[in-house]
This record gives C-alpha cells, sequence and structure tokens, in this order.
C-alpha cells in the first residue's frame, strides 16, 4: 500500500469524453484510498468544443489548458496556439504528475517546464492514443512511465516511447451498481416497468440509422421507447433528426454525471451502442462507464467492441432484432451476467489505481 500521496492529474474533467472518465474513475479512486487529488483540467477543446456534464467542478479542479483532440495526428502543436498557463504545475504541491493522453495537451508548453516538474516527482504518461503518434513532442520528452491499456497499444508503439518504464495498466471499470427499475423511473418521470426503455446516446446518434428499421418493427408490437441522452450542437441535431422520423424516439437534453447516469442505466432495460468500427485501436469507455449496472448492453460484432466482455453483441439487425429481444423480454442472461461480474472485478478502480502508483513507486 503507497503512503499517502499529493495526486496531480492533467486531463479533461467532468466531460463526455473517454479521457475524462477515465481520469474520474482513477481520481476517485485515489481519494477513496487516502490520497490527495489535483486535477488540473482543460479549460476547452479543438475542434469541436468541450461538452461537460451537468455538474459543477469539485473544489480540487483547476482548469488551465485547451485540449486538441486530434493532436496525435499532427506533428506539432505549437502553431496552434493552445492556451496554456503554467502556473497550477509550478505552484501546487504534488508528489507525481500523471498526464491523460499527452498528444491532447500543449506538449510544446509542457516541454518548457518539463524538466522541472521531473525533478519534484515521476511524471507519468497515460496513453489513450489509439494510432501511432505523429506528434514529434511527445517522443522529446522522456517519461518516467508511460501506460498502455492492452497488447494492442503495446504492439503498435509501445517500444517507440521515450519512457524509463511501459507497463500495460488496463482501463477501469465503474464498480457494480445495481438499482431498481421502478424506483429509478418514477424519479426520472419515465413509464412504468411495462413499457420497454432502450438507453442510447446522442454522441453516436447519427450511427443509429441502419438500425432504426429494428427497433421501429419492435415498437410496432410492444410499447418501446428509445431514450437519447444528448447534450452539445452535434448530438442534439443527430438525435432530434431521428425523433423526427420515428415517433417512439424521446431526447432528453443531458450530460447526466455518473450518480444521475447510473438512475436512466437502471430504469432502461437495455442499452444500445450501435457505432461503426474505428480506424484506431479503440476502447469502448461507454462499456466501461455502464456495464456495472448490470443493464443488458448491445454492442455491434465490430472492432470498437472486440476487448469487451459481459456484453451481447451481434453481426448484423437479424442478431440484433433476437438478441433485444430477449433482452427485453428475460434480461441479462446468467452466463453474460457472469461475464461482466468477472471483468468487472479484474478492473474495478481501486485496483487500476493501486497499481499506476505501486507501478510509479517501485
Amino acid at each position: 500500500m503507497a503512503p499517502s500521496l499529493r495526486i496531480a492529474l492533467m486531463s479533461p474533467w467532468n466531460d463526455c469524453c473517454g479521457v475524462a472518465i477515465h481520469a474520474r474513475l482513477i481520481g476517485y479512486a485515489w481519494l477513496s484510498l487516502g490520497h490527495r487529488l489535483l486535477v488540473l483540467a482543460s479549460t476547452d477543446e479543438r475542434p469541436r468544443g468541450r461538452v461537460p456534464l451537468d455538474t459543477p467542478d469539485e473544489p480540487f479542479v483547476h482548469r488551465c489548458w485547451e485540449m486538441y483532440r486530434y493532436g496525435d495526428r499532427i506533428e506539432d502543436d505549437e502553431p496552434l496556439g493552445l492556451f496554456f498557463d503554467p502556473r497550477p504545475f509550478l505552484e501546487e504541491d504534488f508528489d507525481v504528475l500523471f498526464v491523460e493522453k499527452p498528444c491532447s495537451t500543449p506538449l510544446s508548453q509542457l516541454a518548457k517546464i518539463f524538466k522541472h516538474l521531473r525533478a519534484r516527482g515521476p511524471v507519468i504518461a497515460i496513453m489513450h492514443e489509439g494510432i501511432v503518434p505523429e506528434n514529434k513532442r511527445l517522443y522529446e520528452l522522456e517519461w518516467d512511465m508511460a501506460t498502455v491499456f492492452d497488447e494492442r497499444y503495446m504492439a503498435l508503439y509501445g517500444h517507440l516511447l521515450r519512457a524509463r518504464r511501459v507497463e500495460v495498466v488496463p482501463y477501469p471499470f465503474h464498480p457494480v451498481r445495481e438499482g431498481d427499475k421502478g424506483a429509478a423511473r418514477e424519479a426520472l418521470g419515465l413509464p412504468c416497468d411495462d413499457h420497454a426503455i432502450v438507453l442510447a446516446f446522442g454522441l453516436r446518434a447519427s450511427h443509429l440509422w441502419p438500425v432504426m428499421p429494428v427497433l421501429s418493427g419492435l415498437a410496432s408490437e410492444m410499447d418501446l421507447t428509445l431514450l437519447i441522452l444528448a447534450k452539445g450542437r452535434e448530438a442534439l441535431s443527430a438525435s432530434e433528426a431521428l425523433r423526427a422520423r420515428y415517433d417512439f424516439v424521446e431526447v432528453r437534453h443531458e450530460a447526466p454525471p455518473p450518480e444521475r447516469l447510473y438512475t436512466y442505466l437502471h430504469a432502461s432495460d437495455a442499452i444500445l451502442l450501435h457505432r461503426r468500427p474505428a480506424p484506431y485501436v479503440p476502447v469502448s469507455s461507454t462499456v466501461n462507464l455502464c456495464l456495472g449496472a448490470m443493464r443488458p448492453i448491445l454492442c455491434p460484432d465490430n472492432n470498437f467492441f472486440e476487448k469487451c466482455d459481459g456484453v451481447l453483441k451481434y453481426s448484423g439487425p437479424e442478431d440484433l432484432e433476437d438478441k433485444l429481444r430477449l433482452a427485453l423480454e428475460e434480461g441479462l442472461p446468467k452466463e453474460v451476467m457472469e461475464r461482466a461480474l468477472r471483468y468487472i472485478k479484474e478492473r474495478e478502480p481501486r485496483k487500476v489505481a493501486r497499481e499506476l502508483l505501486d507501478l510509479t513507486l517501485s
């Protein structure tokens, strides 16, 4: 067990973003283990703009830099002129600094104070990048350690990272938190238990069009609502287009924090995560965040979900119809639930948070 530490975490925070989800799961795990946390968070995001959760920042959050989501696809961020305030990095006390998805940060500015930061304590890169990063700034910095989520990332660029060590540390899962469907629906003003609710998210609403005929067919046979949570211009536009075409679609203009999100998950009969394959090495942060609600998660059998267990994967529209009907009528199959519980236990946030610190201090 590591001694109580002052941990700094450079990351997007309280955002609709897989990097921010990882940061929150790990950050709150560190707090629960008795450590102090300082979050050095992004003020905004290019090119599309930050989509914040519907929650205020905690007292330990300082917003002091600007994020560029595709920083791994450019050679140098300096021409972008990303905002960077070095003062919290230089003036706040911390024993170790973790940098989430470093290529999305103003690396050209961070490089100017990097030696000073390393003189104070270890600086660790938590790699999310799903391609071989093109950003030359990444390779100019010598990290005390870099971590990748699994062997795919290690094979892709682990040997290229300029770090004293490169370790595999998995993306954590939200702990299991079961809830009563009836109570959740009452709290959210949703229909009673015998009305089927399928939950989806607006960030990928435009991907849903190919499977909407499946949902429409089921909606003609039973009382069914496709409930989409959406916030941000693009997500709302895509979600509202679906609602205009299909009368069983309901859109709520929300980006709920995890506590309220889990109420929505508990109110649902199934979660539909339909999205196209990725042209990069992906991790489904939404599965990691939502699986702990113990509701059936349906997703296509493509590379975006290849590392996911405890979910229902479908090969096409007919397979989706069969598995969604099964989920709505019978719930989560026992063997799938058992796999989900094992999968979550292996990657519980406190376990992953301890591993990160133990590797850092060893």
